[in-house]
């Protein structure tokens, strides 16, 4: 080895910038560092990476994304608007889908190759939101330069690991692509609560019942060269690539037809694109139906009859309080149904829409205010006898007991010896108030969230009232009266929204409804979007856990002080 000449100032400067350096990384995330030298290590430096490879359609996992599918595209249309994609890749970093509303998104996606079938596995294209997440099985949020690749430099990537919930394997991966902007911290919380859905999913999947509706789903689909969708048990649906072209109102539609059928049929549909043939196969063990769609060939068909009808929504809100109180209800749980007056909580319970004075209605809800008519003595006696048959027990209006009489119901529900189970409805203002009342009760309780936190159920909602108030007169919602709508508070919640539409029907209207329609209190309203009500919800959890003091809670969100507040003052958020 020949020896290197000593140079006192050569020798002086790598050690300064030795020194520096290592200062320099002490500012910045230690994972980060080490997903850097993982890229390093496996690619050199980022100008060795030229381009993004691809696999072709047959080795990527097209069961996964038939799975998640149909939750993944309710999100991508609460996205729509804000010029963010959705991405969804396998554990190997590979992508199965990309979704967008947004045309410069997809451009965007385009020209650094994030498209079906790219590798963005760490290994192969360095630190980003995708591979990074698929390496260490951890969230990340990559920001611009902290990409090893610099053609992701302008690039925010927030990811997130999808995991089986009982075996922990890792499935998938999610991302959500945008440009750079302040409000990329408040990202993750968002992503977080998708893979918390898809999760979900996974699990709902491993029932019994949800696997015979998967495995019937899955052999539709290499079977049919059309759309296939699957309505399963606790509100599961399923949705084939093909379906995923199909609007949000098309979906509802359809589910309030075919879900919860037992025979097999086919059936007529006017949706948006046009009309449809449904070939509906009925599962047995209450295992949900299969459905494959087929444009309209005028032939004869064999009608399935009259649908039963279904709960209203496809919010990940509403579909997990409604998976929530199918689990308590299969379980035989008791469980206190709280929320605001007219959010739905007695048709929850029920398992379909409430309707007073039907033989349903009689026969399972005992009304909590009759009481102040017969007395608690005699209505205990009335519930007593109801809680020895094996049918649902729902007890509506809970709020109207008094202290003695709510004891006298704990008593009666610990001693039963009927295998029904017990649901019991409560108007509160607050889970908090509601907790309190399930304690006393010695019960669990589920919130029902109110219409302003679930307000893209509200063109379903409106196409179903419609249907029963002013059948035939053709209200149709408007898109800017829509946007007033789902920016409204609904302090009624779905009974004032119903109202809305008896009082259009009372006065004659007829076909599109525009925003002069509209009551007046609801005419200066603008809805929060997606990103918005995450931002939200982020701010407030991040108040919580610091006690109400702003600067702690701008450290949490990684934000500044300013931004913070200017979000607040935004939001009319106290601290």
């Amino acid at each position: 080895m020949v020896p290197i000449p000593f140079d006192p100032n050569r020798v002086q400067k790598v050690k300064d910038d030795f020194l520096a350096a290592d200062a320099l990384t002490k500012t910045l995330n230690p994972e980060l560092l080490k997903s850097w030298q993982r890229s390093k290590d496996a690619i050199g430096v980022p100008a060795n990476i030229r381009d993004v490879p691809r696999v072709s359609d047959e080795l990527l996992d097209a069961h996964l994304l038939d799975m998640f599918q149909a939750p993944l595209a309710r999100v991508s249309d609460d996205l729509d608007g804000t010029g963010m994609g959705l991405l969804l890749a396998d554990s190997q970093g590979r992508i199965l889908q990309r979704w967008s509303h947004d045309h410069n998104a997809l451009d965007h996606l385009d020209r650094l190759g994030t498209v079906r079938g790219a590798v963005l596995a760490e290994d192969v294209v360095g630190t980003n939101g995708v591979g990074t997440v698929a390496a260490t099985g951890r969230s990340v949020q990559i920001s611009g330069a902290e990409h090893f690749a610099d053609f992701y430099s302008q690039a925010v990537c927030t990811g997130s690991p999808v995991r089986h919930p009982i075996t922990g394997k890792l499935l998938a991966v999610v991302t959500v692509s945008s440009d750079l902007s302040e409000r990329s911290g408040l990202l993750r919380p968002l992503v977080t609560s998708v893979t918390m859905q898809l999760e979900q999913q996974v699990l709902d999947v491993e029932q019994p019942a949800a696997r015979m509706m998967f495995s019937s789903f899955l052999e539709t689909v290499r079977a049919h060269t059309g759309p296939v969708l699957a309505f399963g048990p606790q509100g599961l649906v399923m949705q084939s690539q093909k379906a995923g072209r199909l609007t949000v109102a098309d979906l509802n539609l359809i589910q309030q037809h075919c879900a919860g059928e037992r025979r097999s049929g086919r059936l007529a549909l006017e949706l948006s694109t046009g009309t449809v043939e449904l070939q509906v196969t009925a599962l047995g063990d209450d295992a949900g139906v299969v459905v494959a769609l087929e444009r309209d060939r005028r032939t004869a068909t064999t009608s399935i009859g009259p649908a039963r009808p279904q709960l209203v929504g496809r919010t990940p809100e509403w579909l997990q309080v409604v998976h929530q109180v199918a689990r308590h209800r299969e379980a035989r749980r008791p469980l206190v149904i709280a929320g605001e007056p007219g959010t739905g909580r007695t048709s929850l319970a029920l398992g379909l829409p409430f309707r007073p004075g039907t033989a349903v209605a009689q026969g399972l809800v005992t009304d909590a205010a009759e009481r102040h008519v017969v007395g608690s003595r005699k209505w205990l006696q009335k519930l007593s006898e109801k809680l020895t048959a094996s049918a649902p027990v729902i007890v509506r209006g809970i709020e109207t007991l008094d202290p003695h009489t709510v004891d006298g119901v704990r008593s009666l529900v610990e001693s039963s010896t009927g295998r029904g189970p017990v649901l019991l409805t409560l108007a509160a203002a607050s889970p908090e108030e509601a907790e309190g009342v399930a304690a006393r009760l010695g019960m669990s309780s589920l919130w029902v969230p109110p219409l302003r936190e679930r307000t893209a159920d509200i063109p379903a909602l409106w196409h179903v009232f419609a249907e029963q108030v002013a059948h035939g007169a053709g209200l149709e919602l408007r898109s800017d009266a829509l946007e007033l709508l789902q920016g409204y508070a609904w302090p009624g919640n779905l009974k004032e929204l119903r109202g809305v539409l008896e009082q259009l029907a009372l006065t004659g209207k007829r076909g599109a409804v525009l925003p002069a329609d509209l009551p007046a209190s609801m005419q200066g309203a603008r809805a929060l979007s997606m990103i918005e009500r995450v931002e939200l919800e982020a701010i407030r959890k991040a108040l919580h856990e610091a006690d109400g003091n702003r600067s702690k809670a701008a450290e949490i969100l990684g934000l500044s002080r300013a931004t913070v507040y200017r979000k607040m003052k935004a939001y009319r958020m106290t601290a």
